[in-house]
């Protein structure tokens, strides 16, 4: 017991996983009644009543009869849209501690955070029109997540803005009339028991989910090394289809702006591990990309080129959580690679300055 206990004080350093993030897969553990979905749209669930928990934080989440994080949308309030995927949704914080909620406290308006993991910025498109059309906003900000977002463009592509389907709150929500969507089985009590509290368990699953990375025995394998790809200098003379559907899927994000009067905003969200490159090597070595030079700024530049020729302003995020992680502040969870409250901090804080600035070129 007692080496146990000395085991989880060292473990707390959480020097060994650092980079591993990308493998350790914290969101397979939300309960399986987070979404419902309709289609190929899904939703946060209004009558979701449950935990996310992992290692380094405990949120009980409420999602609006629209789909929204926190409190149902006051009609005729001065309102901003926030859609993304994991990033913008949050659920790794307090509600009021995402980058959304102190956007609205600053600016004194409401802010609908319509985030859901895994969407693409085809679907978020889609989702800002449905939102918009009945709380009609004056700013729409895109949170763009260059770790997956190329990837997702690519591999799942939302409805047309032209016919963008009814969306939570226009069926008679919160009576969803939609199946709750299948996520992840869930784990035996002392599994979830020890990913919820043992600093030094999350250090085991997070070295042996690598080894099966690194052997090809993950089915996700070939994804994590598909993602990271666009961070080298060969990833981006091959990433010339993804950064095509890209550019259509932030040119569709554009007309949904349009279509409901507001500004549009791209915030492109850089990965931890794009941070330093001592980060980057060791997440590039646990999926098995050994001796590869990581290329820290490729994909940023990338996504605000893309962003540029979709003709949307787009907000590079990358220097301020730099400064703020060299500055030994950690805006991002050490295991699960999402942002910690002082990221989110960190974002709003970037996002008001970009807002407040006419876009460049």
């Amino acid at each position: 017991m007692a080496g146990l206990a000395i085991g989880e004080l060292v473990g707390r350093l959480d020097t060994f996983a650092r980079g591993n993030d990308l493998v350790f897969m914290a969101p397979m553990s939300y309960p399986q009644d987070i979404y419902v979905q309709d289609g190929e749209m899904n939703y946060p669930n209004p009558a979701f009543t449950g935990t996310i928990q992992s290692f380094g934080y405990s949120v009980k989440p409420r999602f609006s009869a629209w789909g929204t994080r926190g409190a149902e949308p006051e009609p005729g309030k001065p309102a901003w849209i926030v859609v993304g995927d994991s990033f913008a949704i949050a659920l790794q914080v307090e509600e009021e501690q995402t980058f959304s909620a102190r956007l609205a406290a600053a600016e004194g308006v409401q802010v609908l955070n319509a985030g859901v993991d895994g969407y693409s910025t085809w679907k978020e498109a889609v989702r800002a029109v449905q939102l918009g059309r009945n709380f009609p906003p004056k700013v729409v900000i895109a949170a763009f997540f260059t770790g997956n977002d190329f990837f997702d463009n690519r591999a799942t592509p939302g409805r047309s803005v032209e016919s963008p389907g009814l969306g939570p709150g226009e069926r008679g929500a919160p009576a969803y009339a939609v199946p709750v969507s299948p996520m992840w089985k869930t784990a035996p009590w002392i599994t979830r028991f020890l990913r919820d509290h043992s600093v030094l368990a999350a250090h085991y699953w997070s070295w042996e989910e690598t080894q099966r990375v690194r052997a090809n025995r993950d089915p996700n394998a070939r994804r994590f090394r598909d993602e990271l790809g666009i961070f080298t200098q060969e990833g981006q003379r091959q990433a010339g289809g993804d950064r095509g559907q890209t550019e259509a899927a932030l040119r569709s994000f554009r007309t949904a702006a349009e279509k409901v009067g507001a500004k549009g905003l791209v915030a492109v969200i850089p990965p931890a591990f794009a941070m330093d490159e001592a980060t980057a090597t060791r997440t590039f070595q646990s999926v098995g990309l050994d001796g590869v030079q990581p290329d820290l700024d490729s994909a940023q530049a990338m996504a605000v080129a893309a962003a540029k020729a979709a003709g949307v302003q787009a907000c590079d995020l990358l220097p301020a959580l730099r400064a703020s992680a060299a500055a030994g502040e950690r805006p991002y969870l050490p295991f699960d690679g999402h942002l910690t409250p002082r990221g989110h901090e960190v974002v709003a804080g970037a996002i008001r300055s970009c807002l407040a600035s006419p876009p460049a070129g």
